[in-house]
Order: structure tokens, then sequence, then C-alpha cells
């Protein structure tokens, strides 16, 4: 038996002991919900018993907050187990009678069990409301410790939600104060979200970092299940970049080796799920092991053994198969259907696609009952892909039009969604901004009386004294001016002129929609390497000689810049000014930074310095700009066109500008846009891309298409009630 459980069974036992010896009063009600609290996982039917026992003996002794207590833990069971809206009206009686007690600690914790529940039910936008009501509370009692849990869960909704530059603000706010108090399990947990952002932006070098240093602090605590979850974390991500490369048409035998470490990786990680007897473990190994296994079968396909593939693709369906077995016994529908779409791929490759035809049918009629988007939309592109193949044309193209009406309603609602999300957002923000605008009133009025009363003082005192008043504050006056000209400086070097001006007339800033802008996104090519090999004050004097030249450039085009993370610059034409020529400022002032960059890496070559390359993406269409933070302020952009341009990036090529179709287009002659054909993007399906370069510099050369790459599915650890 697990360590694990032992240890539940003997604390259960001790409480079922005091529980025995223990009257009909309040001190049984609480020994009821701890007991049931040592029962949720392996024995809910015992948990629900008990607590519904307290609920009946609560309410009886007119002990309301027992009460609340029993229905928050019975939540927690039914949420733990499956039962979502369930666990909702439960949690809701809790809430409404700790908000009749006053009770804020007790609301807030039931704010976060709510925004738990919601983000399972792939609900984001009441996840966020709920989450964002918890961290308003526990920042109102200065409760560190469960501030730093709103912002462990806020990163992973942010994460979920695909906003990764927040969510990465919200784990490392995490990592701040979990660092200085010792909190190794709560920092290896941040670096495993870390790894897994890092895995979603193509930094496939970065997550595997950030992967060890989790892996490493969770074997250090003797953690068995987190270890089991990072090493399946890393497979996926030996898988991804195998595929990658193999997509690439490098068939060597180090792109071998990624195939084989993710599958030595999943084996670790099966040894400790069966050690642990997670069952379900077991089952989501299986499959992801059984997708591997298709992934190396497809390699030694295209090196040319086709009995070596046949013979993976024979292992690969074993694995899935004992994934579908685990999965039924427990009537796991979403596991079912994945291995079923695993299965009709390895089909679909063997080219027996009327199997492959069979078992796509069955995954995508699982997804329409259990209304998974997402899997019903990739269920109708592989039945008109199939039926394609079949010789099927008809067939073929209605499942095609209706793939392409289901994508395309499906980013309208997720574009309705992410305006509702930032909504929500900034309508926090505001009412954080008109706090600090009202105490900052009261600090102003403060001030201005202790004034007056000086002023007073010193006219009582005589002439003379009255005049050199007069001679300080005059002085003062200077200085206060001098201040307020070197403040509005630093203003406008962290936001547009037309926002400091609203922001310093109005005391804030309006979020606003642009239907027209270009979005420009730096990144450097291996530089965590550099990193590990330079020393930490000269890797910031060589980033703040590019991000300074980048800055002139941007300014000099008519570029806003917006922000750096880490090593990577962000900036946008087009905004907060609208420019009909918005496309090409970028372009050139992309074009002018690649020219830069091979400049400067001629004098780091000459002086024996890391020389530096960088990649750079540009993607046109709207966005919404406004500023955000609650203590220093910062003037952000968000939307589709963001992340595209962030993909435009991770899949260009050192010296390199690419750039989307929808740039392309309004672009004039004095470019030239070289075709690369429509590469695969994590998240975002096939995108039609091109180098651009200006005309008289151009080649004639276009660059081959990519075939597509599977996304790398990320684990992280379970986010705790409360």
């Amino acid at each position: 038996m697990p360590m694990g459980v032992t240890a539940q069974l003997s604390a259960a036992d001790s409480l079922a002991k005091l529980l025995r010896q223990t009257p009909p009063d309040t001190n049984r009600v609480n020994l009821l919900n701890d007991l049931a609290w040592e029962y949720k996982f392996e024995n809910p039917s015992r948990a629900r018993s008990l607590l519904d026992s307290a609920i009946q003996l609560a309410r009886a002794l007119r002990f309301p907050k027992g009460e609340a207590t029993a229905l928050n833990f019975r939540g927690v069971v039914e949420d733990i187990h499956g039962n979502s809206d369930q666990a909702i009206e439960y949690f809701q009686q809790a809430l409404a009678i700790r908000q009749r007690l006053g009770d804020l600690s007790g609301v807030a914790s039931l704010y976060n069990n709510l925004g738990n529940v919601m983000e399972n039910r792939g609900d984001y936008l009441a996840a966020l409301e709920n989450y964002q009501q918890s961290l308003r509370l526990r920042e109102q009692l200065r409760d560190t410790v469960r501030i730093m849990r709103a912002w462990y869960n806020m990163a992973i909704l942010q994460e979920s939600m695909g906003n990764y530059p927040e969510a990465l603000d919200y784990i490392f706010r995490f990592l701040e104060y979990a660092e200085p108090i010792g909190d190794r399990h709560g920092m290896a947990n941040a670096w495993n979200i870390i790894g897994n952002i890092k895995v979603e932006t193509d930094r496939y070098d970065e997550a595997l970092v950030y992967y060890q240093k989790a892996y490493d602090e969770f074997e250090r605590l003797g953690n068995r299940w987190e270890m089991s979850s990072v090493l399946n974390n890393i497979a996926n991500l030996m898988d991804a970049m195998g595929e990658a490369r193999m997509d690439r048409d490098d068939l060597s035998d180090s792109t071998l080796n990624l195939f084989r470490r993710a599958i030595e990786m999943h084996q670790k990680a099966l040894t400790l799920r069966t050690e642990l007897e997670d069952i379900g473990g077991q089952a989501e190994i299986f499959n992801n092991m059984g997708y591997v296994l298709k992934n190396l079968g497809s390699f030694y396909k295209k090196r040319g053994d086709q009995k070596l593939a046949n013979q993976t693709w024979l292992q690969a369906e074993t694995y899935l198969r004992k994934a579908l077995a685990i999965h039924e016994s427990e009537g796991n529908q979403a596991g079912i259907m994945e291995v079923y779409n695993g299965l009709a791929d390895v089909r679909r490759r063997q080219h027996r696609f009327r199997e492959a035809l069979e078992f796509t049918k069955k995954y995508y009629d699982i997804a329409v009952a259990i209304q998974d988007a997402k899997f019903q939309q990739n269920g109708l592109k592989d039945l008109a892909r199939i039926h394609y193949e079949l010789g099927n044309y008809k067939t073929a193209y209605e499942y095609r039009k209706a793939y392409d009406e289901l994508r395309y309603a499906r980013f309208n609602e997720e574009r309705i969604k992410s305006e509702e999300r930032r909504e929500i957002a900034y309508s926090d923000r505001k009412k954080q901004w008109e706090i600090e605008r009202q105490q900052t009133e009261l600090k102003l009025r403060d001030a201005q009386l202790k004034t007056a009363r000086t002023v007073q003082a010193a006219l009582m005192g005589g002439a003379a004294l009255f005049i050199l008043l007069a001679f300080v504050l005059y002085n003062r006056n200077q200085v206060i001016r001098r201040e307020k000209q070197r403040s509005e400086h630093l203003l406008l070097n962290i936001l547009p002129a037309q926002t400091a001006e609203e922001l310093k007339t109005r005391g804030k800033a309006t979020a606003r929609r642009y239907d027209e802008a270009t979005v420009l996104f730096t990144d450097f090519v291996g530089f965590t390497h550099i990193a590990e090999n330079c020393d930490p004050e000269e890797l910031v004097r060589h980033l703040d000689t590019c991000f300074a030249a980048f800055d002139e450039i941007a300014a000099r085009h008519g570029v806003e810049k917006i922000k750096t993370i880490g090593d990577a610059w962000l900036g946008v034409a087009g905004v907060p000014t609208p420019q009909r020529d918005h496309a090409e400022r970028a372009v050139r002032a992309a074009l002018e930074m690649q020219a830069f960059m091979k400049e400067w890496r001629q004098h780091q070559r000459q002086n024996g310095l890391p020389e530096y390359f960088c990649r750079i993406g540009i993607h046109s269409g709207p966005v919404v700009a406004g500023v955000v933070g609650k203590r220093k302020f910062a003037y952000d952009i968000w939307g589709d066109t963001v992340n595209i341009a962030a993909r435009m990036e991770s899949a260009g090529q050192p010296d390199e500008v690419n750039i989307s179709r929808a740039t392309s287009e309004l672009l004039s002659g004095r470019f030239t846009c070289i075709p690369r054909g429509s590469i695969e993007v994590k998240n975002k399906g096939a995108l039609e891309m091109f180098f651009v370069k200006m005309a008289n510099q151009a080649g004639g050369q276009s660059v081959r298409k990519n075939s597509g790459k599977s996304s790398v599915p990320g684990s992280a650890p379970p986010k705790a009630n409360v």
C-alpha cells in the first residue's frame, strides 16, 4: 500500500476513535468534517456520509460556521470526483453562510474553489472573475500565503487561456514570495508551469531547463507523483522536438535519440505511477507512449525502413489499447476519445483508411456527446481527409465545409470571450485605480492643510519671517516644477504621449480597440545557452545594447515599443496613433533591426564576444491596447494578433523577418515577399508565411512548405481547494 494512503488511514483511524467518544456538540461537527476530509480521495462515499451528518447536526445546533465548512468540503469532494454541478451548488450554499457571518477569509476561499471548478469546466471567464474576487479579499486581509496561492492559480488559468505573458507575470510573482520563505514544493510546481509555458511558446530549450529544475527539486522532496508528472512533460517535449526535426526532414540519429529519450522518460514515469497505484495516471502515460511510437514509426518510414515502421506502429497500438482498457473500465469518455484519435492516426499512417475512418467516427461521436469543440473540429478535418483518400470527394467536401464553419464559429466565440476576459480584468483595474485616486486625494488634502498651518504660523512671526518664507516657497515651487517635468519625462518613457496625457487629466486611461495595427516580435536564438556561458553583467550589457538600438530604430519608424520580455522585444505600429502605412513601418523597422544585428555581430566577433542571432515575426490585425498595473503602470496590447506575431517569430529563421499573409497583403512594391508555404504552428494550425526583403535585396529562392506538428500537452499539479 502506498505510503500516502497508509498515513491517511492512520489519521482517519485517530479521528474516528475521537469521534466515537464525542457527544453531539459543535466539536463533533468539526470532527465529522475533519474525518471526511481524510476520505475525500480514496472513499468519497464515506466522506459524503460524514459530511451530510455534519450538516444535519450543525443545523440542529445552530452552528453556521460548522455547516459552512461541511458544505465547502462537500463541494470539494464533488469537484474531485467530477461532479461539477453539485460542487458549485454546495460551494454557493457555503458562500452565502460565510457572507452572512462576515467571514472574509472563508468567502475568499470559496471564490477560489468556485474558480477551480469553473476552470475545470473550461469556463475561463467565470473562473477569472471568481479568482479575482478571491485575490481582492486576500489582499484586503494581507494574507500573504493565500495571495501566493491565488497568483499560482491565476498563472495556471492564464496559461490555459493562452495568455502566456500574463501567466508568466503571475507565476514569477508567486516565486518572488516562495523563494525567500523556502517553499520548495511551491517553487518546483512553479518551475513546472514555466516549463509548460515555454513549450507553448516553442522555446523548447528553456522549457527543458525549467522541467529539469522542477524534477530535481521534487526528487529531493521525495514527491513521486510530481516527479512522474514532470517526467511525462519532458517526454512530451522530447517527442515534439523530434517531430519538429522530422518535419524539417532531419532524419539523423540525433532526431532518433529524441524519440528514444521520450520513450525512456515515459517508462520512468510509468514505473512511478505503478508504484503509486495511480491507474488513471498509467492510462495517461500509455496513451502518450502510443503517440511517441506513432511518430517514431513515421520516422522509420521516412528513413525507408517500412518493416521497422510497421513494427513500431504495432507497438503504438498495443500501448493505446492498454490506455483504452483503463479508460473504458473507469467510464472516462474524454480518455476514450483521445485513444480513438490516436488509433485513427496510426491506421491513417499505415494507409488503412477504412479502419481509420471507423476510429475517427468513434472519437468524433464522443466529442459531440461530451461537447468537446476542439476534438469535434479535429474530427471533421480528419473525416474530410480520410474520405478524400478513399475517393469520396463529395463527402470529403461536405466534412471540410462543416470543419470550416465550426472553426470560424469557434474563432468568433473565442474572440468574444477574449474581449470579455479583458473587460473583466480592466474593470477590476479601474476599481483599483479609483481606490488609489481617492487615497491620493486624501494625502493631498492633508498636505495642503499642513502647508496652510505652516503659512499661518509664519505670517504671525512677523514680516521678516514672511519674506524668508516667500523665498523658501519660491525655491520649493522651482523644485516642484523641475520634479514635475522629470516625472512627466519618466511617464513618457513608459507610456505613449496620448495615454500619459489621458492619465494626467482624467486619472485613468481607457482601453481601446484598434482594428488595424501591425505587431512586431523579436527573440534571440539560443539565448539560454549564451546566458549559461556568459557573465551576468556582460549579458545585461549586451541586451541593453541591442534593445537600445531597437528602441531607437522603432522610434525612427513610428513603431511604439510595448515592452521587453526576457530576451524578447515587442512593438506595434498603428497604436496608439492610427497609421495607414502601419505594416510598412513595422517591416522597415524589422529589416533595420536585422541590419543592426549583422553589423553588431561583426563587432562581437572581432572582440571574441558571443554572437547573437535574432528572429523577427510580424502579423497585422486588430488589437486592444491599454494601461495595466496596480503600482507600476504599463502600456500593453492584447489579442490574437499578438499571439500570431509571436508564432511568426518562433517559426522564423535567424537573420530573417517572417511575416504573415495578412501583413504581406498590406505592403507596397518596395518590398519582396518570398513565399514559405503554409507552416503548422502550435494552437493555430497551418499559417501562410513569407520572408520579406526590400525589393533590391531579395533573392529568388523560395522556402519549402513544412508539414504539420502536433501540440505538446503539459501536465501541471492539480490546484488545491481551500
